[in-house]
């Protein structure tokens, strides 16, 4: 299992999605050349295959392409969500054409069955992914006298998709938590958004953040790298404390903000971290890729909370992300031994404005005593 999470996070499965998506567009472009054919009397596959091509090759040139230009961004996610709609065509094609071997139906115009179901689909991911859910959990320590309550946010991906308007709404529905404290566990900004982004606007939405304590935050592997500098200056300007391999104790824990460990492989060992801390107050440990959830666990650390996987964001992409992190760094709540953690879904998206088969949600902890 361990083998095919690495493969899944690696870049062999990606030349073979690569290779899947190639086949899907003869295949979709096949379908729907029939469909057409049968509706309109027009030889359309290679037009269709020709176009499905066109997109998928702008897809990529996209990763390169001048991101600051907001017309640009636009037609993006108009492309992804289109590719939504194909990859759920697929799906739906291949379950007709299996019924159609069972039962001969033999009808090309049954062809907009498919479509007409990839259509609804589509359209409930996007309206879904802006809905905001509150996730809340129960979270016992020993020898802990009081009650707090602690909002976590994660993958926010700001930039993109998430505009300020979606940023201002989050901020809103934390604000009326009224928690004791924030913690934001990496991938506030989306994919290279950091450099074109209206940044001093973001992080004056941020100061609107108003718990009873203070708000605390890391890097994820989407925001710019912590030698860089950039990142501790913006969340300087906008009221938070940035944590990279440091720790802070705060009156009832002590927090250890740990660097993004894709984007810093090398970053301090947790032991070294804890090693000067104070071990009479629980330790919580906020760190955006849950592969670190085992490290925590060896030095027996109470909490540990991240990010990162997004629960998959949209089926099928959720079981592959299962496979890759394994049942407890997928999603939600676990105890393992001393150690609880929890993983969230994210508060945003990235890649496709689409959610189906998962929330974006804020986690609330009530961090109680046992």
């Amino acid at each position: 299992m361990k083998f095919f999470g690495k493969f899944v996070r690696g870049k062999g499965f990606a030349a073979l999605f690569a290779l899947f998506s190639m086949l899907s567009a003869f295949y979709v472009s096949e379908r729907m050349g029939r469909l057409l054919d049968r509706l309109f009397s027009c030889n359309s596959k290679w037009w269709i295959l020709t176009a499905l091509l066109v997109l998928m090759g702008y897809m990529l040139v996209y990763i390169k392409s001048k991101k600051e230009k907001k017309k640009t961004r636009n037609l993006y996610e108009v492309c992804s969500v289109f590719l939504c709609f194909l990859l759920y065509l697929v799906m739906f094609l291949w379950v007709y054409d299996f019924v159609n071997v069972l039962f001969q139906i033999n009808q090309d115009s049954c062809y907009m069955i498919p479509v007409i179901g990839s259509v609804l689909i589509t359209g409930y991911g996007f309206c879904h992914a802006k809905k905001l859910y509150i996730r809340e959990y129960d979270i016992p320590l020993e020898h802990f006298q009081k009650e707090k309550k602690i909002a976590l946010l994660s993958d926010i991906h700001v930039g993109t998709f998430v505009d300020i308007r979606q940023l201002r709404k989050i901020i809103a529905m934390v604000n009326k938590i009224q928690a004791d404290m924030v913690l934001i566990a990496g991938d506030l900004f989306d994919v290279d958004a950091f450099a074109y982004c209206k940044k001093v606007e973001i992080a004056s939405e941020l100061q609107k953040l108003l718990p009873k304590g203070n708000v605390y935050a890391v890097l994820g592997n989407h925001d710019p790298k912590a030698t860089t500098g950039e990142m501790r200056k913006f969340y300087k300007e906008a009221g938070i404390e940035f944590l990279v391999d440091e720790c802070i104790e705060t009156e009832d824990f002590v927090l250890i903000g740990r660097d993004d460990s894709t984007t810093n492989p090398d970053r301090k060992p947790l032991y070294t971290l804890l090693q000067k801390q104070n071990r009479n107050k629980p330790a919580i440990i906020l760190d955006h890729n849950p592969t670190g959830i085992q490290e925590a666990v060896e030095q027996e650390t109470a909490l540990i909370v991240c990010g990162h996987t997004h629960k998959g964001q949209f089926f099928p992409a959720d079981v592959f992300t299962k496979l890759a992190y394994g049942k407890q760094g997928f999603y939600g709540y676990f105890r393992e031994e001393k150690t609880q953690s929890v993983v969230s879904s994210g508060a945003g998206y990235f890649q496709m404005p689409m959610r189906i088969g998962s929330n974006s949600e804020i986690v609330v902890l009530h961090v109680q005593g046992k």
